[in-house]
């Protein structure tokens, strides 16, 4: 992993350093053995671990490659993972999950699906 900026110190903190630190927080606050003052500092404290680690994250998914295919030679053709097609599971840009181009069409009201029948359905 690439070191992420220091923090206060001359060297700088991994992803694993900073997730073992996160981790160890966690524990103190969920022992309840800090105090109030203790705990609120530990609370922030973490919640600069937890932003760090995320700006991490999301500059280590920018690096990744999507295996697109494999070419005559055997070596893996790649692209970039923004230039890739969305997948049926990936949200859409706006945050709703909801595609741009409207809404879906519906099956016919008529028909049901297998298991669905709204004949044998008991309420």
């Amino acid at each position: 992993m690439t070191p992420l900026e220091p923090a206060a110190g001359d060297q700088p903190e991994t992803f694993e350093t900073l997730s073992a630190q996160l981790a160890e927080l966690v524990g103190r606050l969920e022992s309840g053995s800090l105090g109030l003052s203790e705990s609120i500092a530990a609370y922030e404290r973490g919640v600069g671990i937890v932003r760090r680690l995320q700006e991490e994250l999301a500059r280590a998914e920018e690096r990744v490659s999507v295996l697109v295919a494999i070419d005559d030679d055997g070596r893996p053709v790649l692209q970039p993972r923004d230039a890739g097609a969305q997948t049926a599971h990936s949200p859409q840009p706006g945050g709703t999950g909801a595609s741009s181009r409207g809404p879906r069409s519906r099956a016919p009201r008529g028909k049901s699906l297998p298991g669905m029948d709204e004949d044998g359905a008991e309420s």
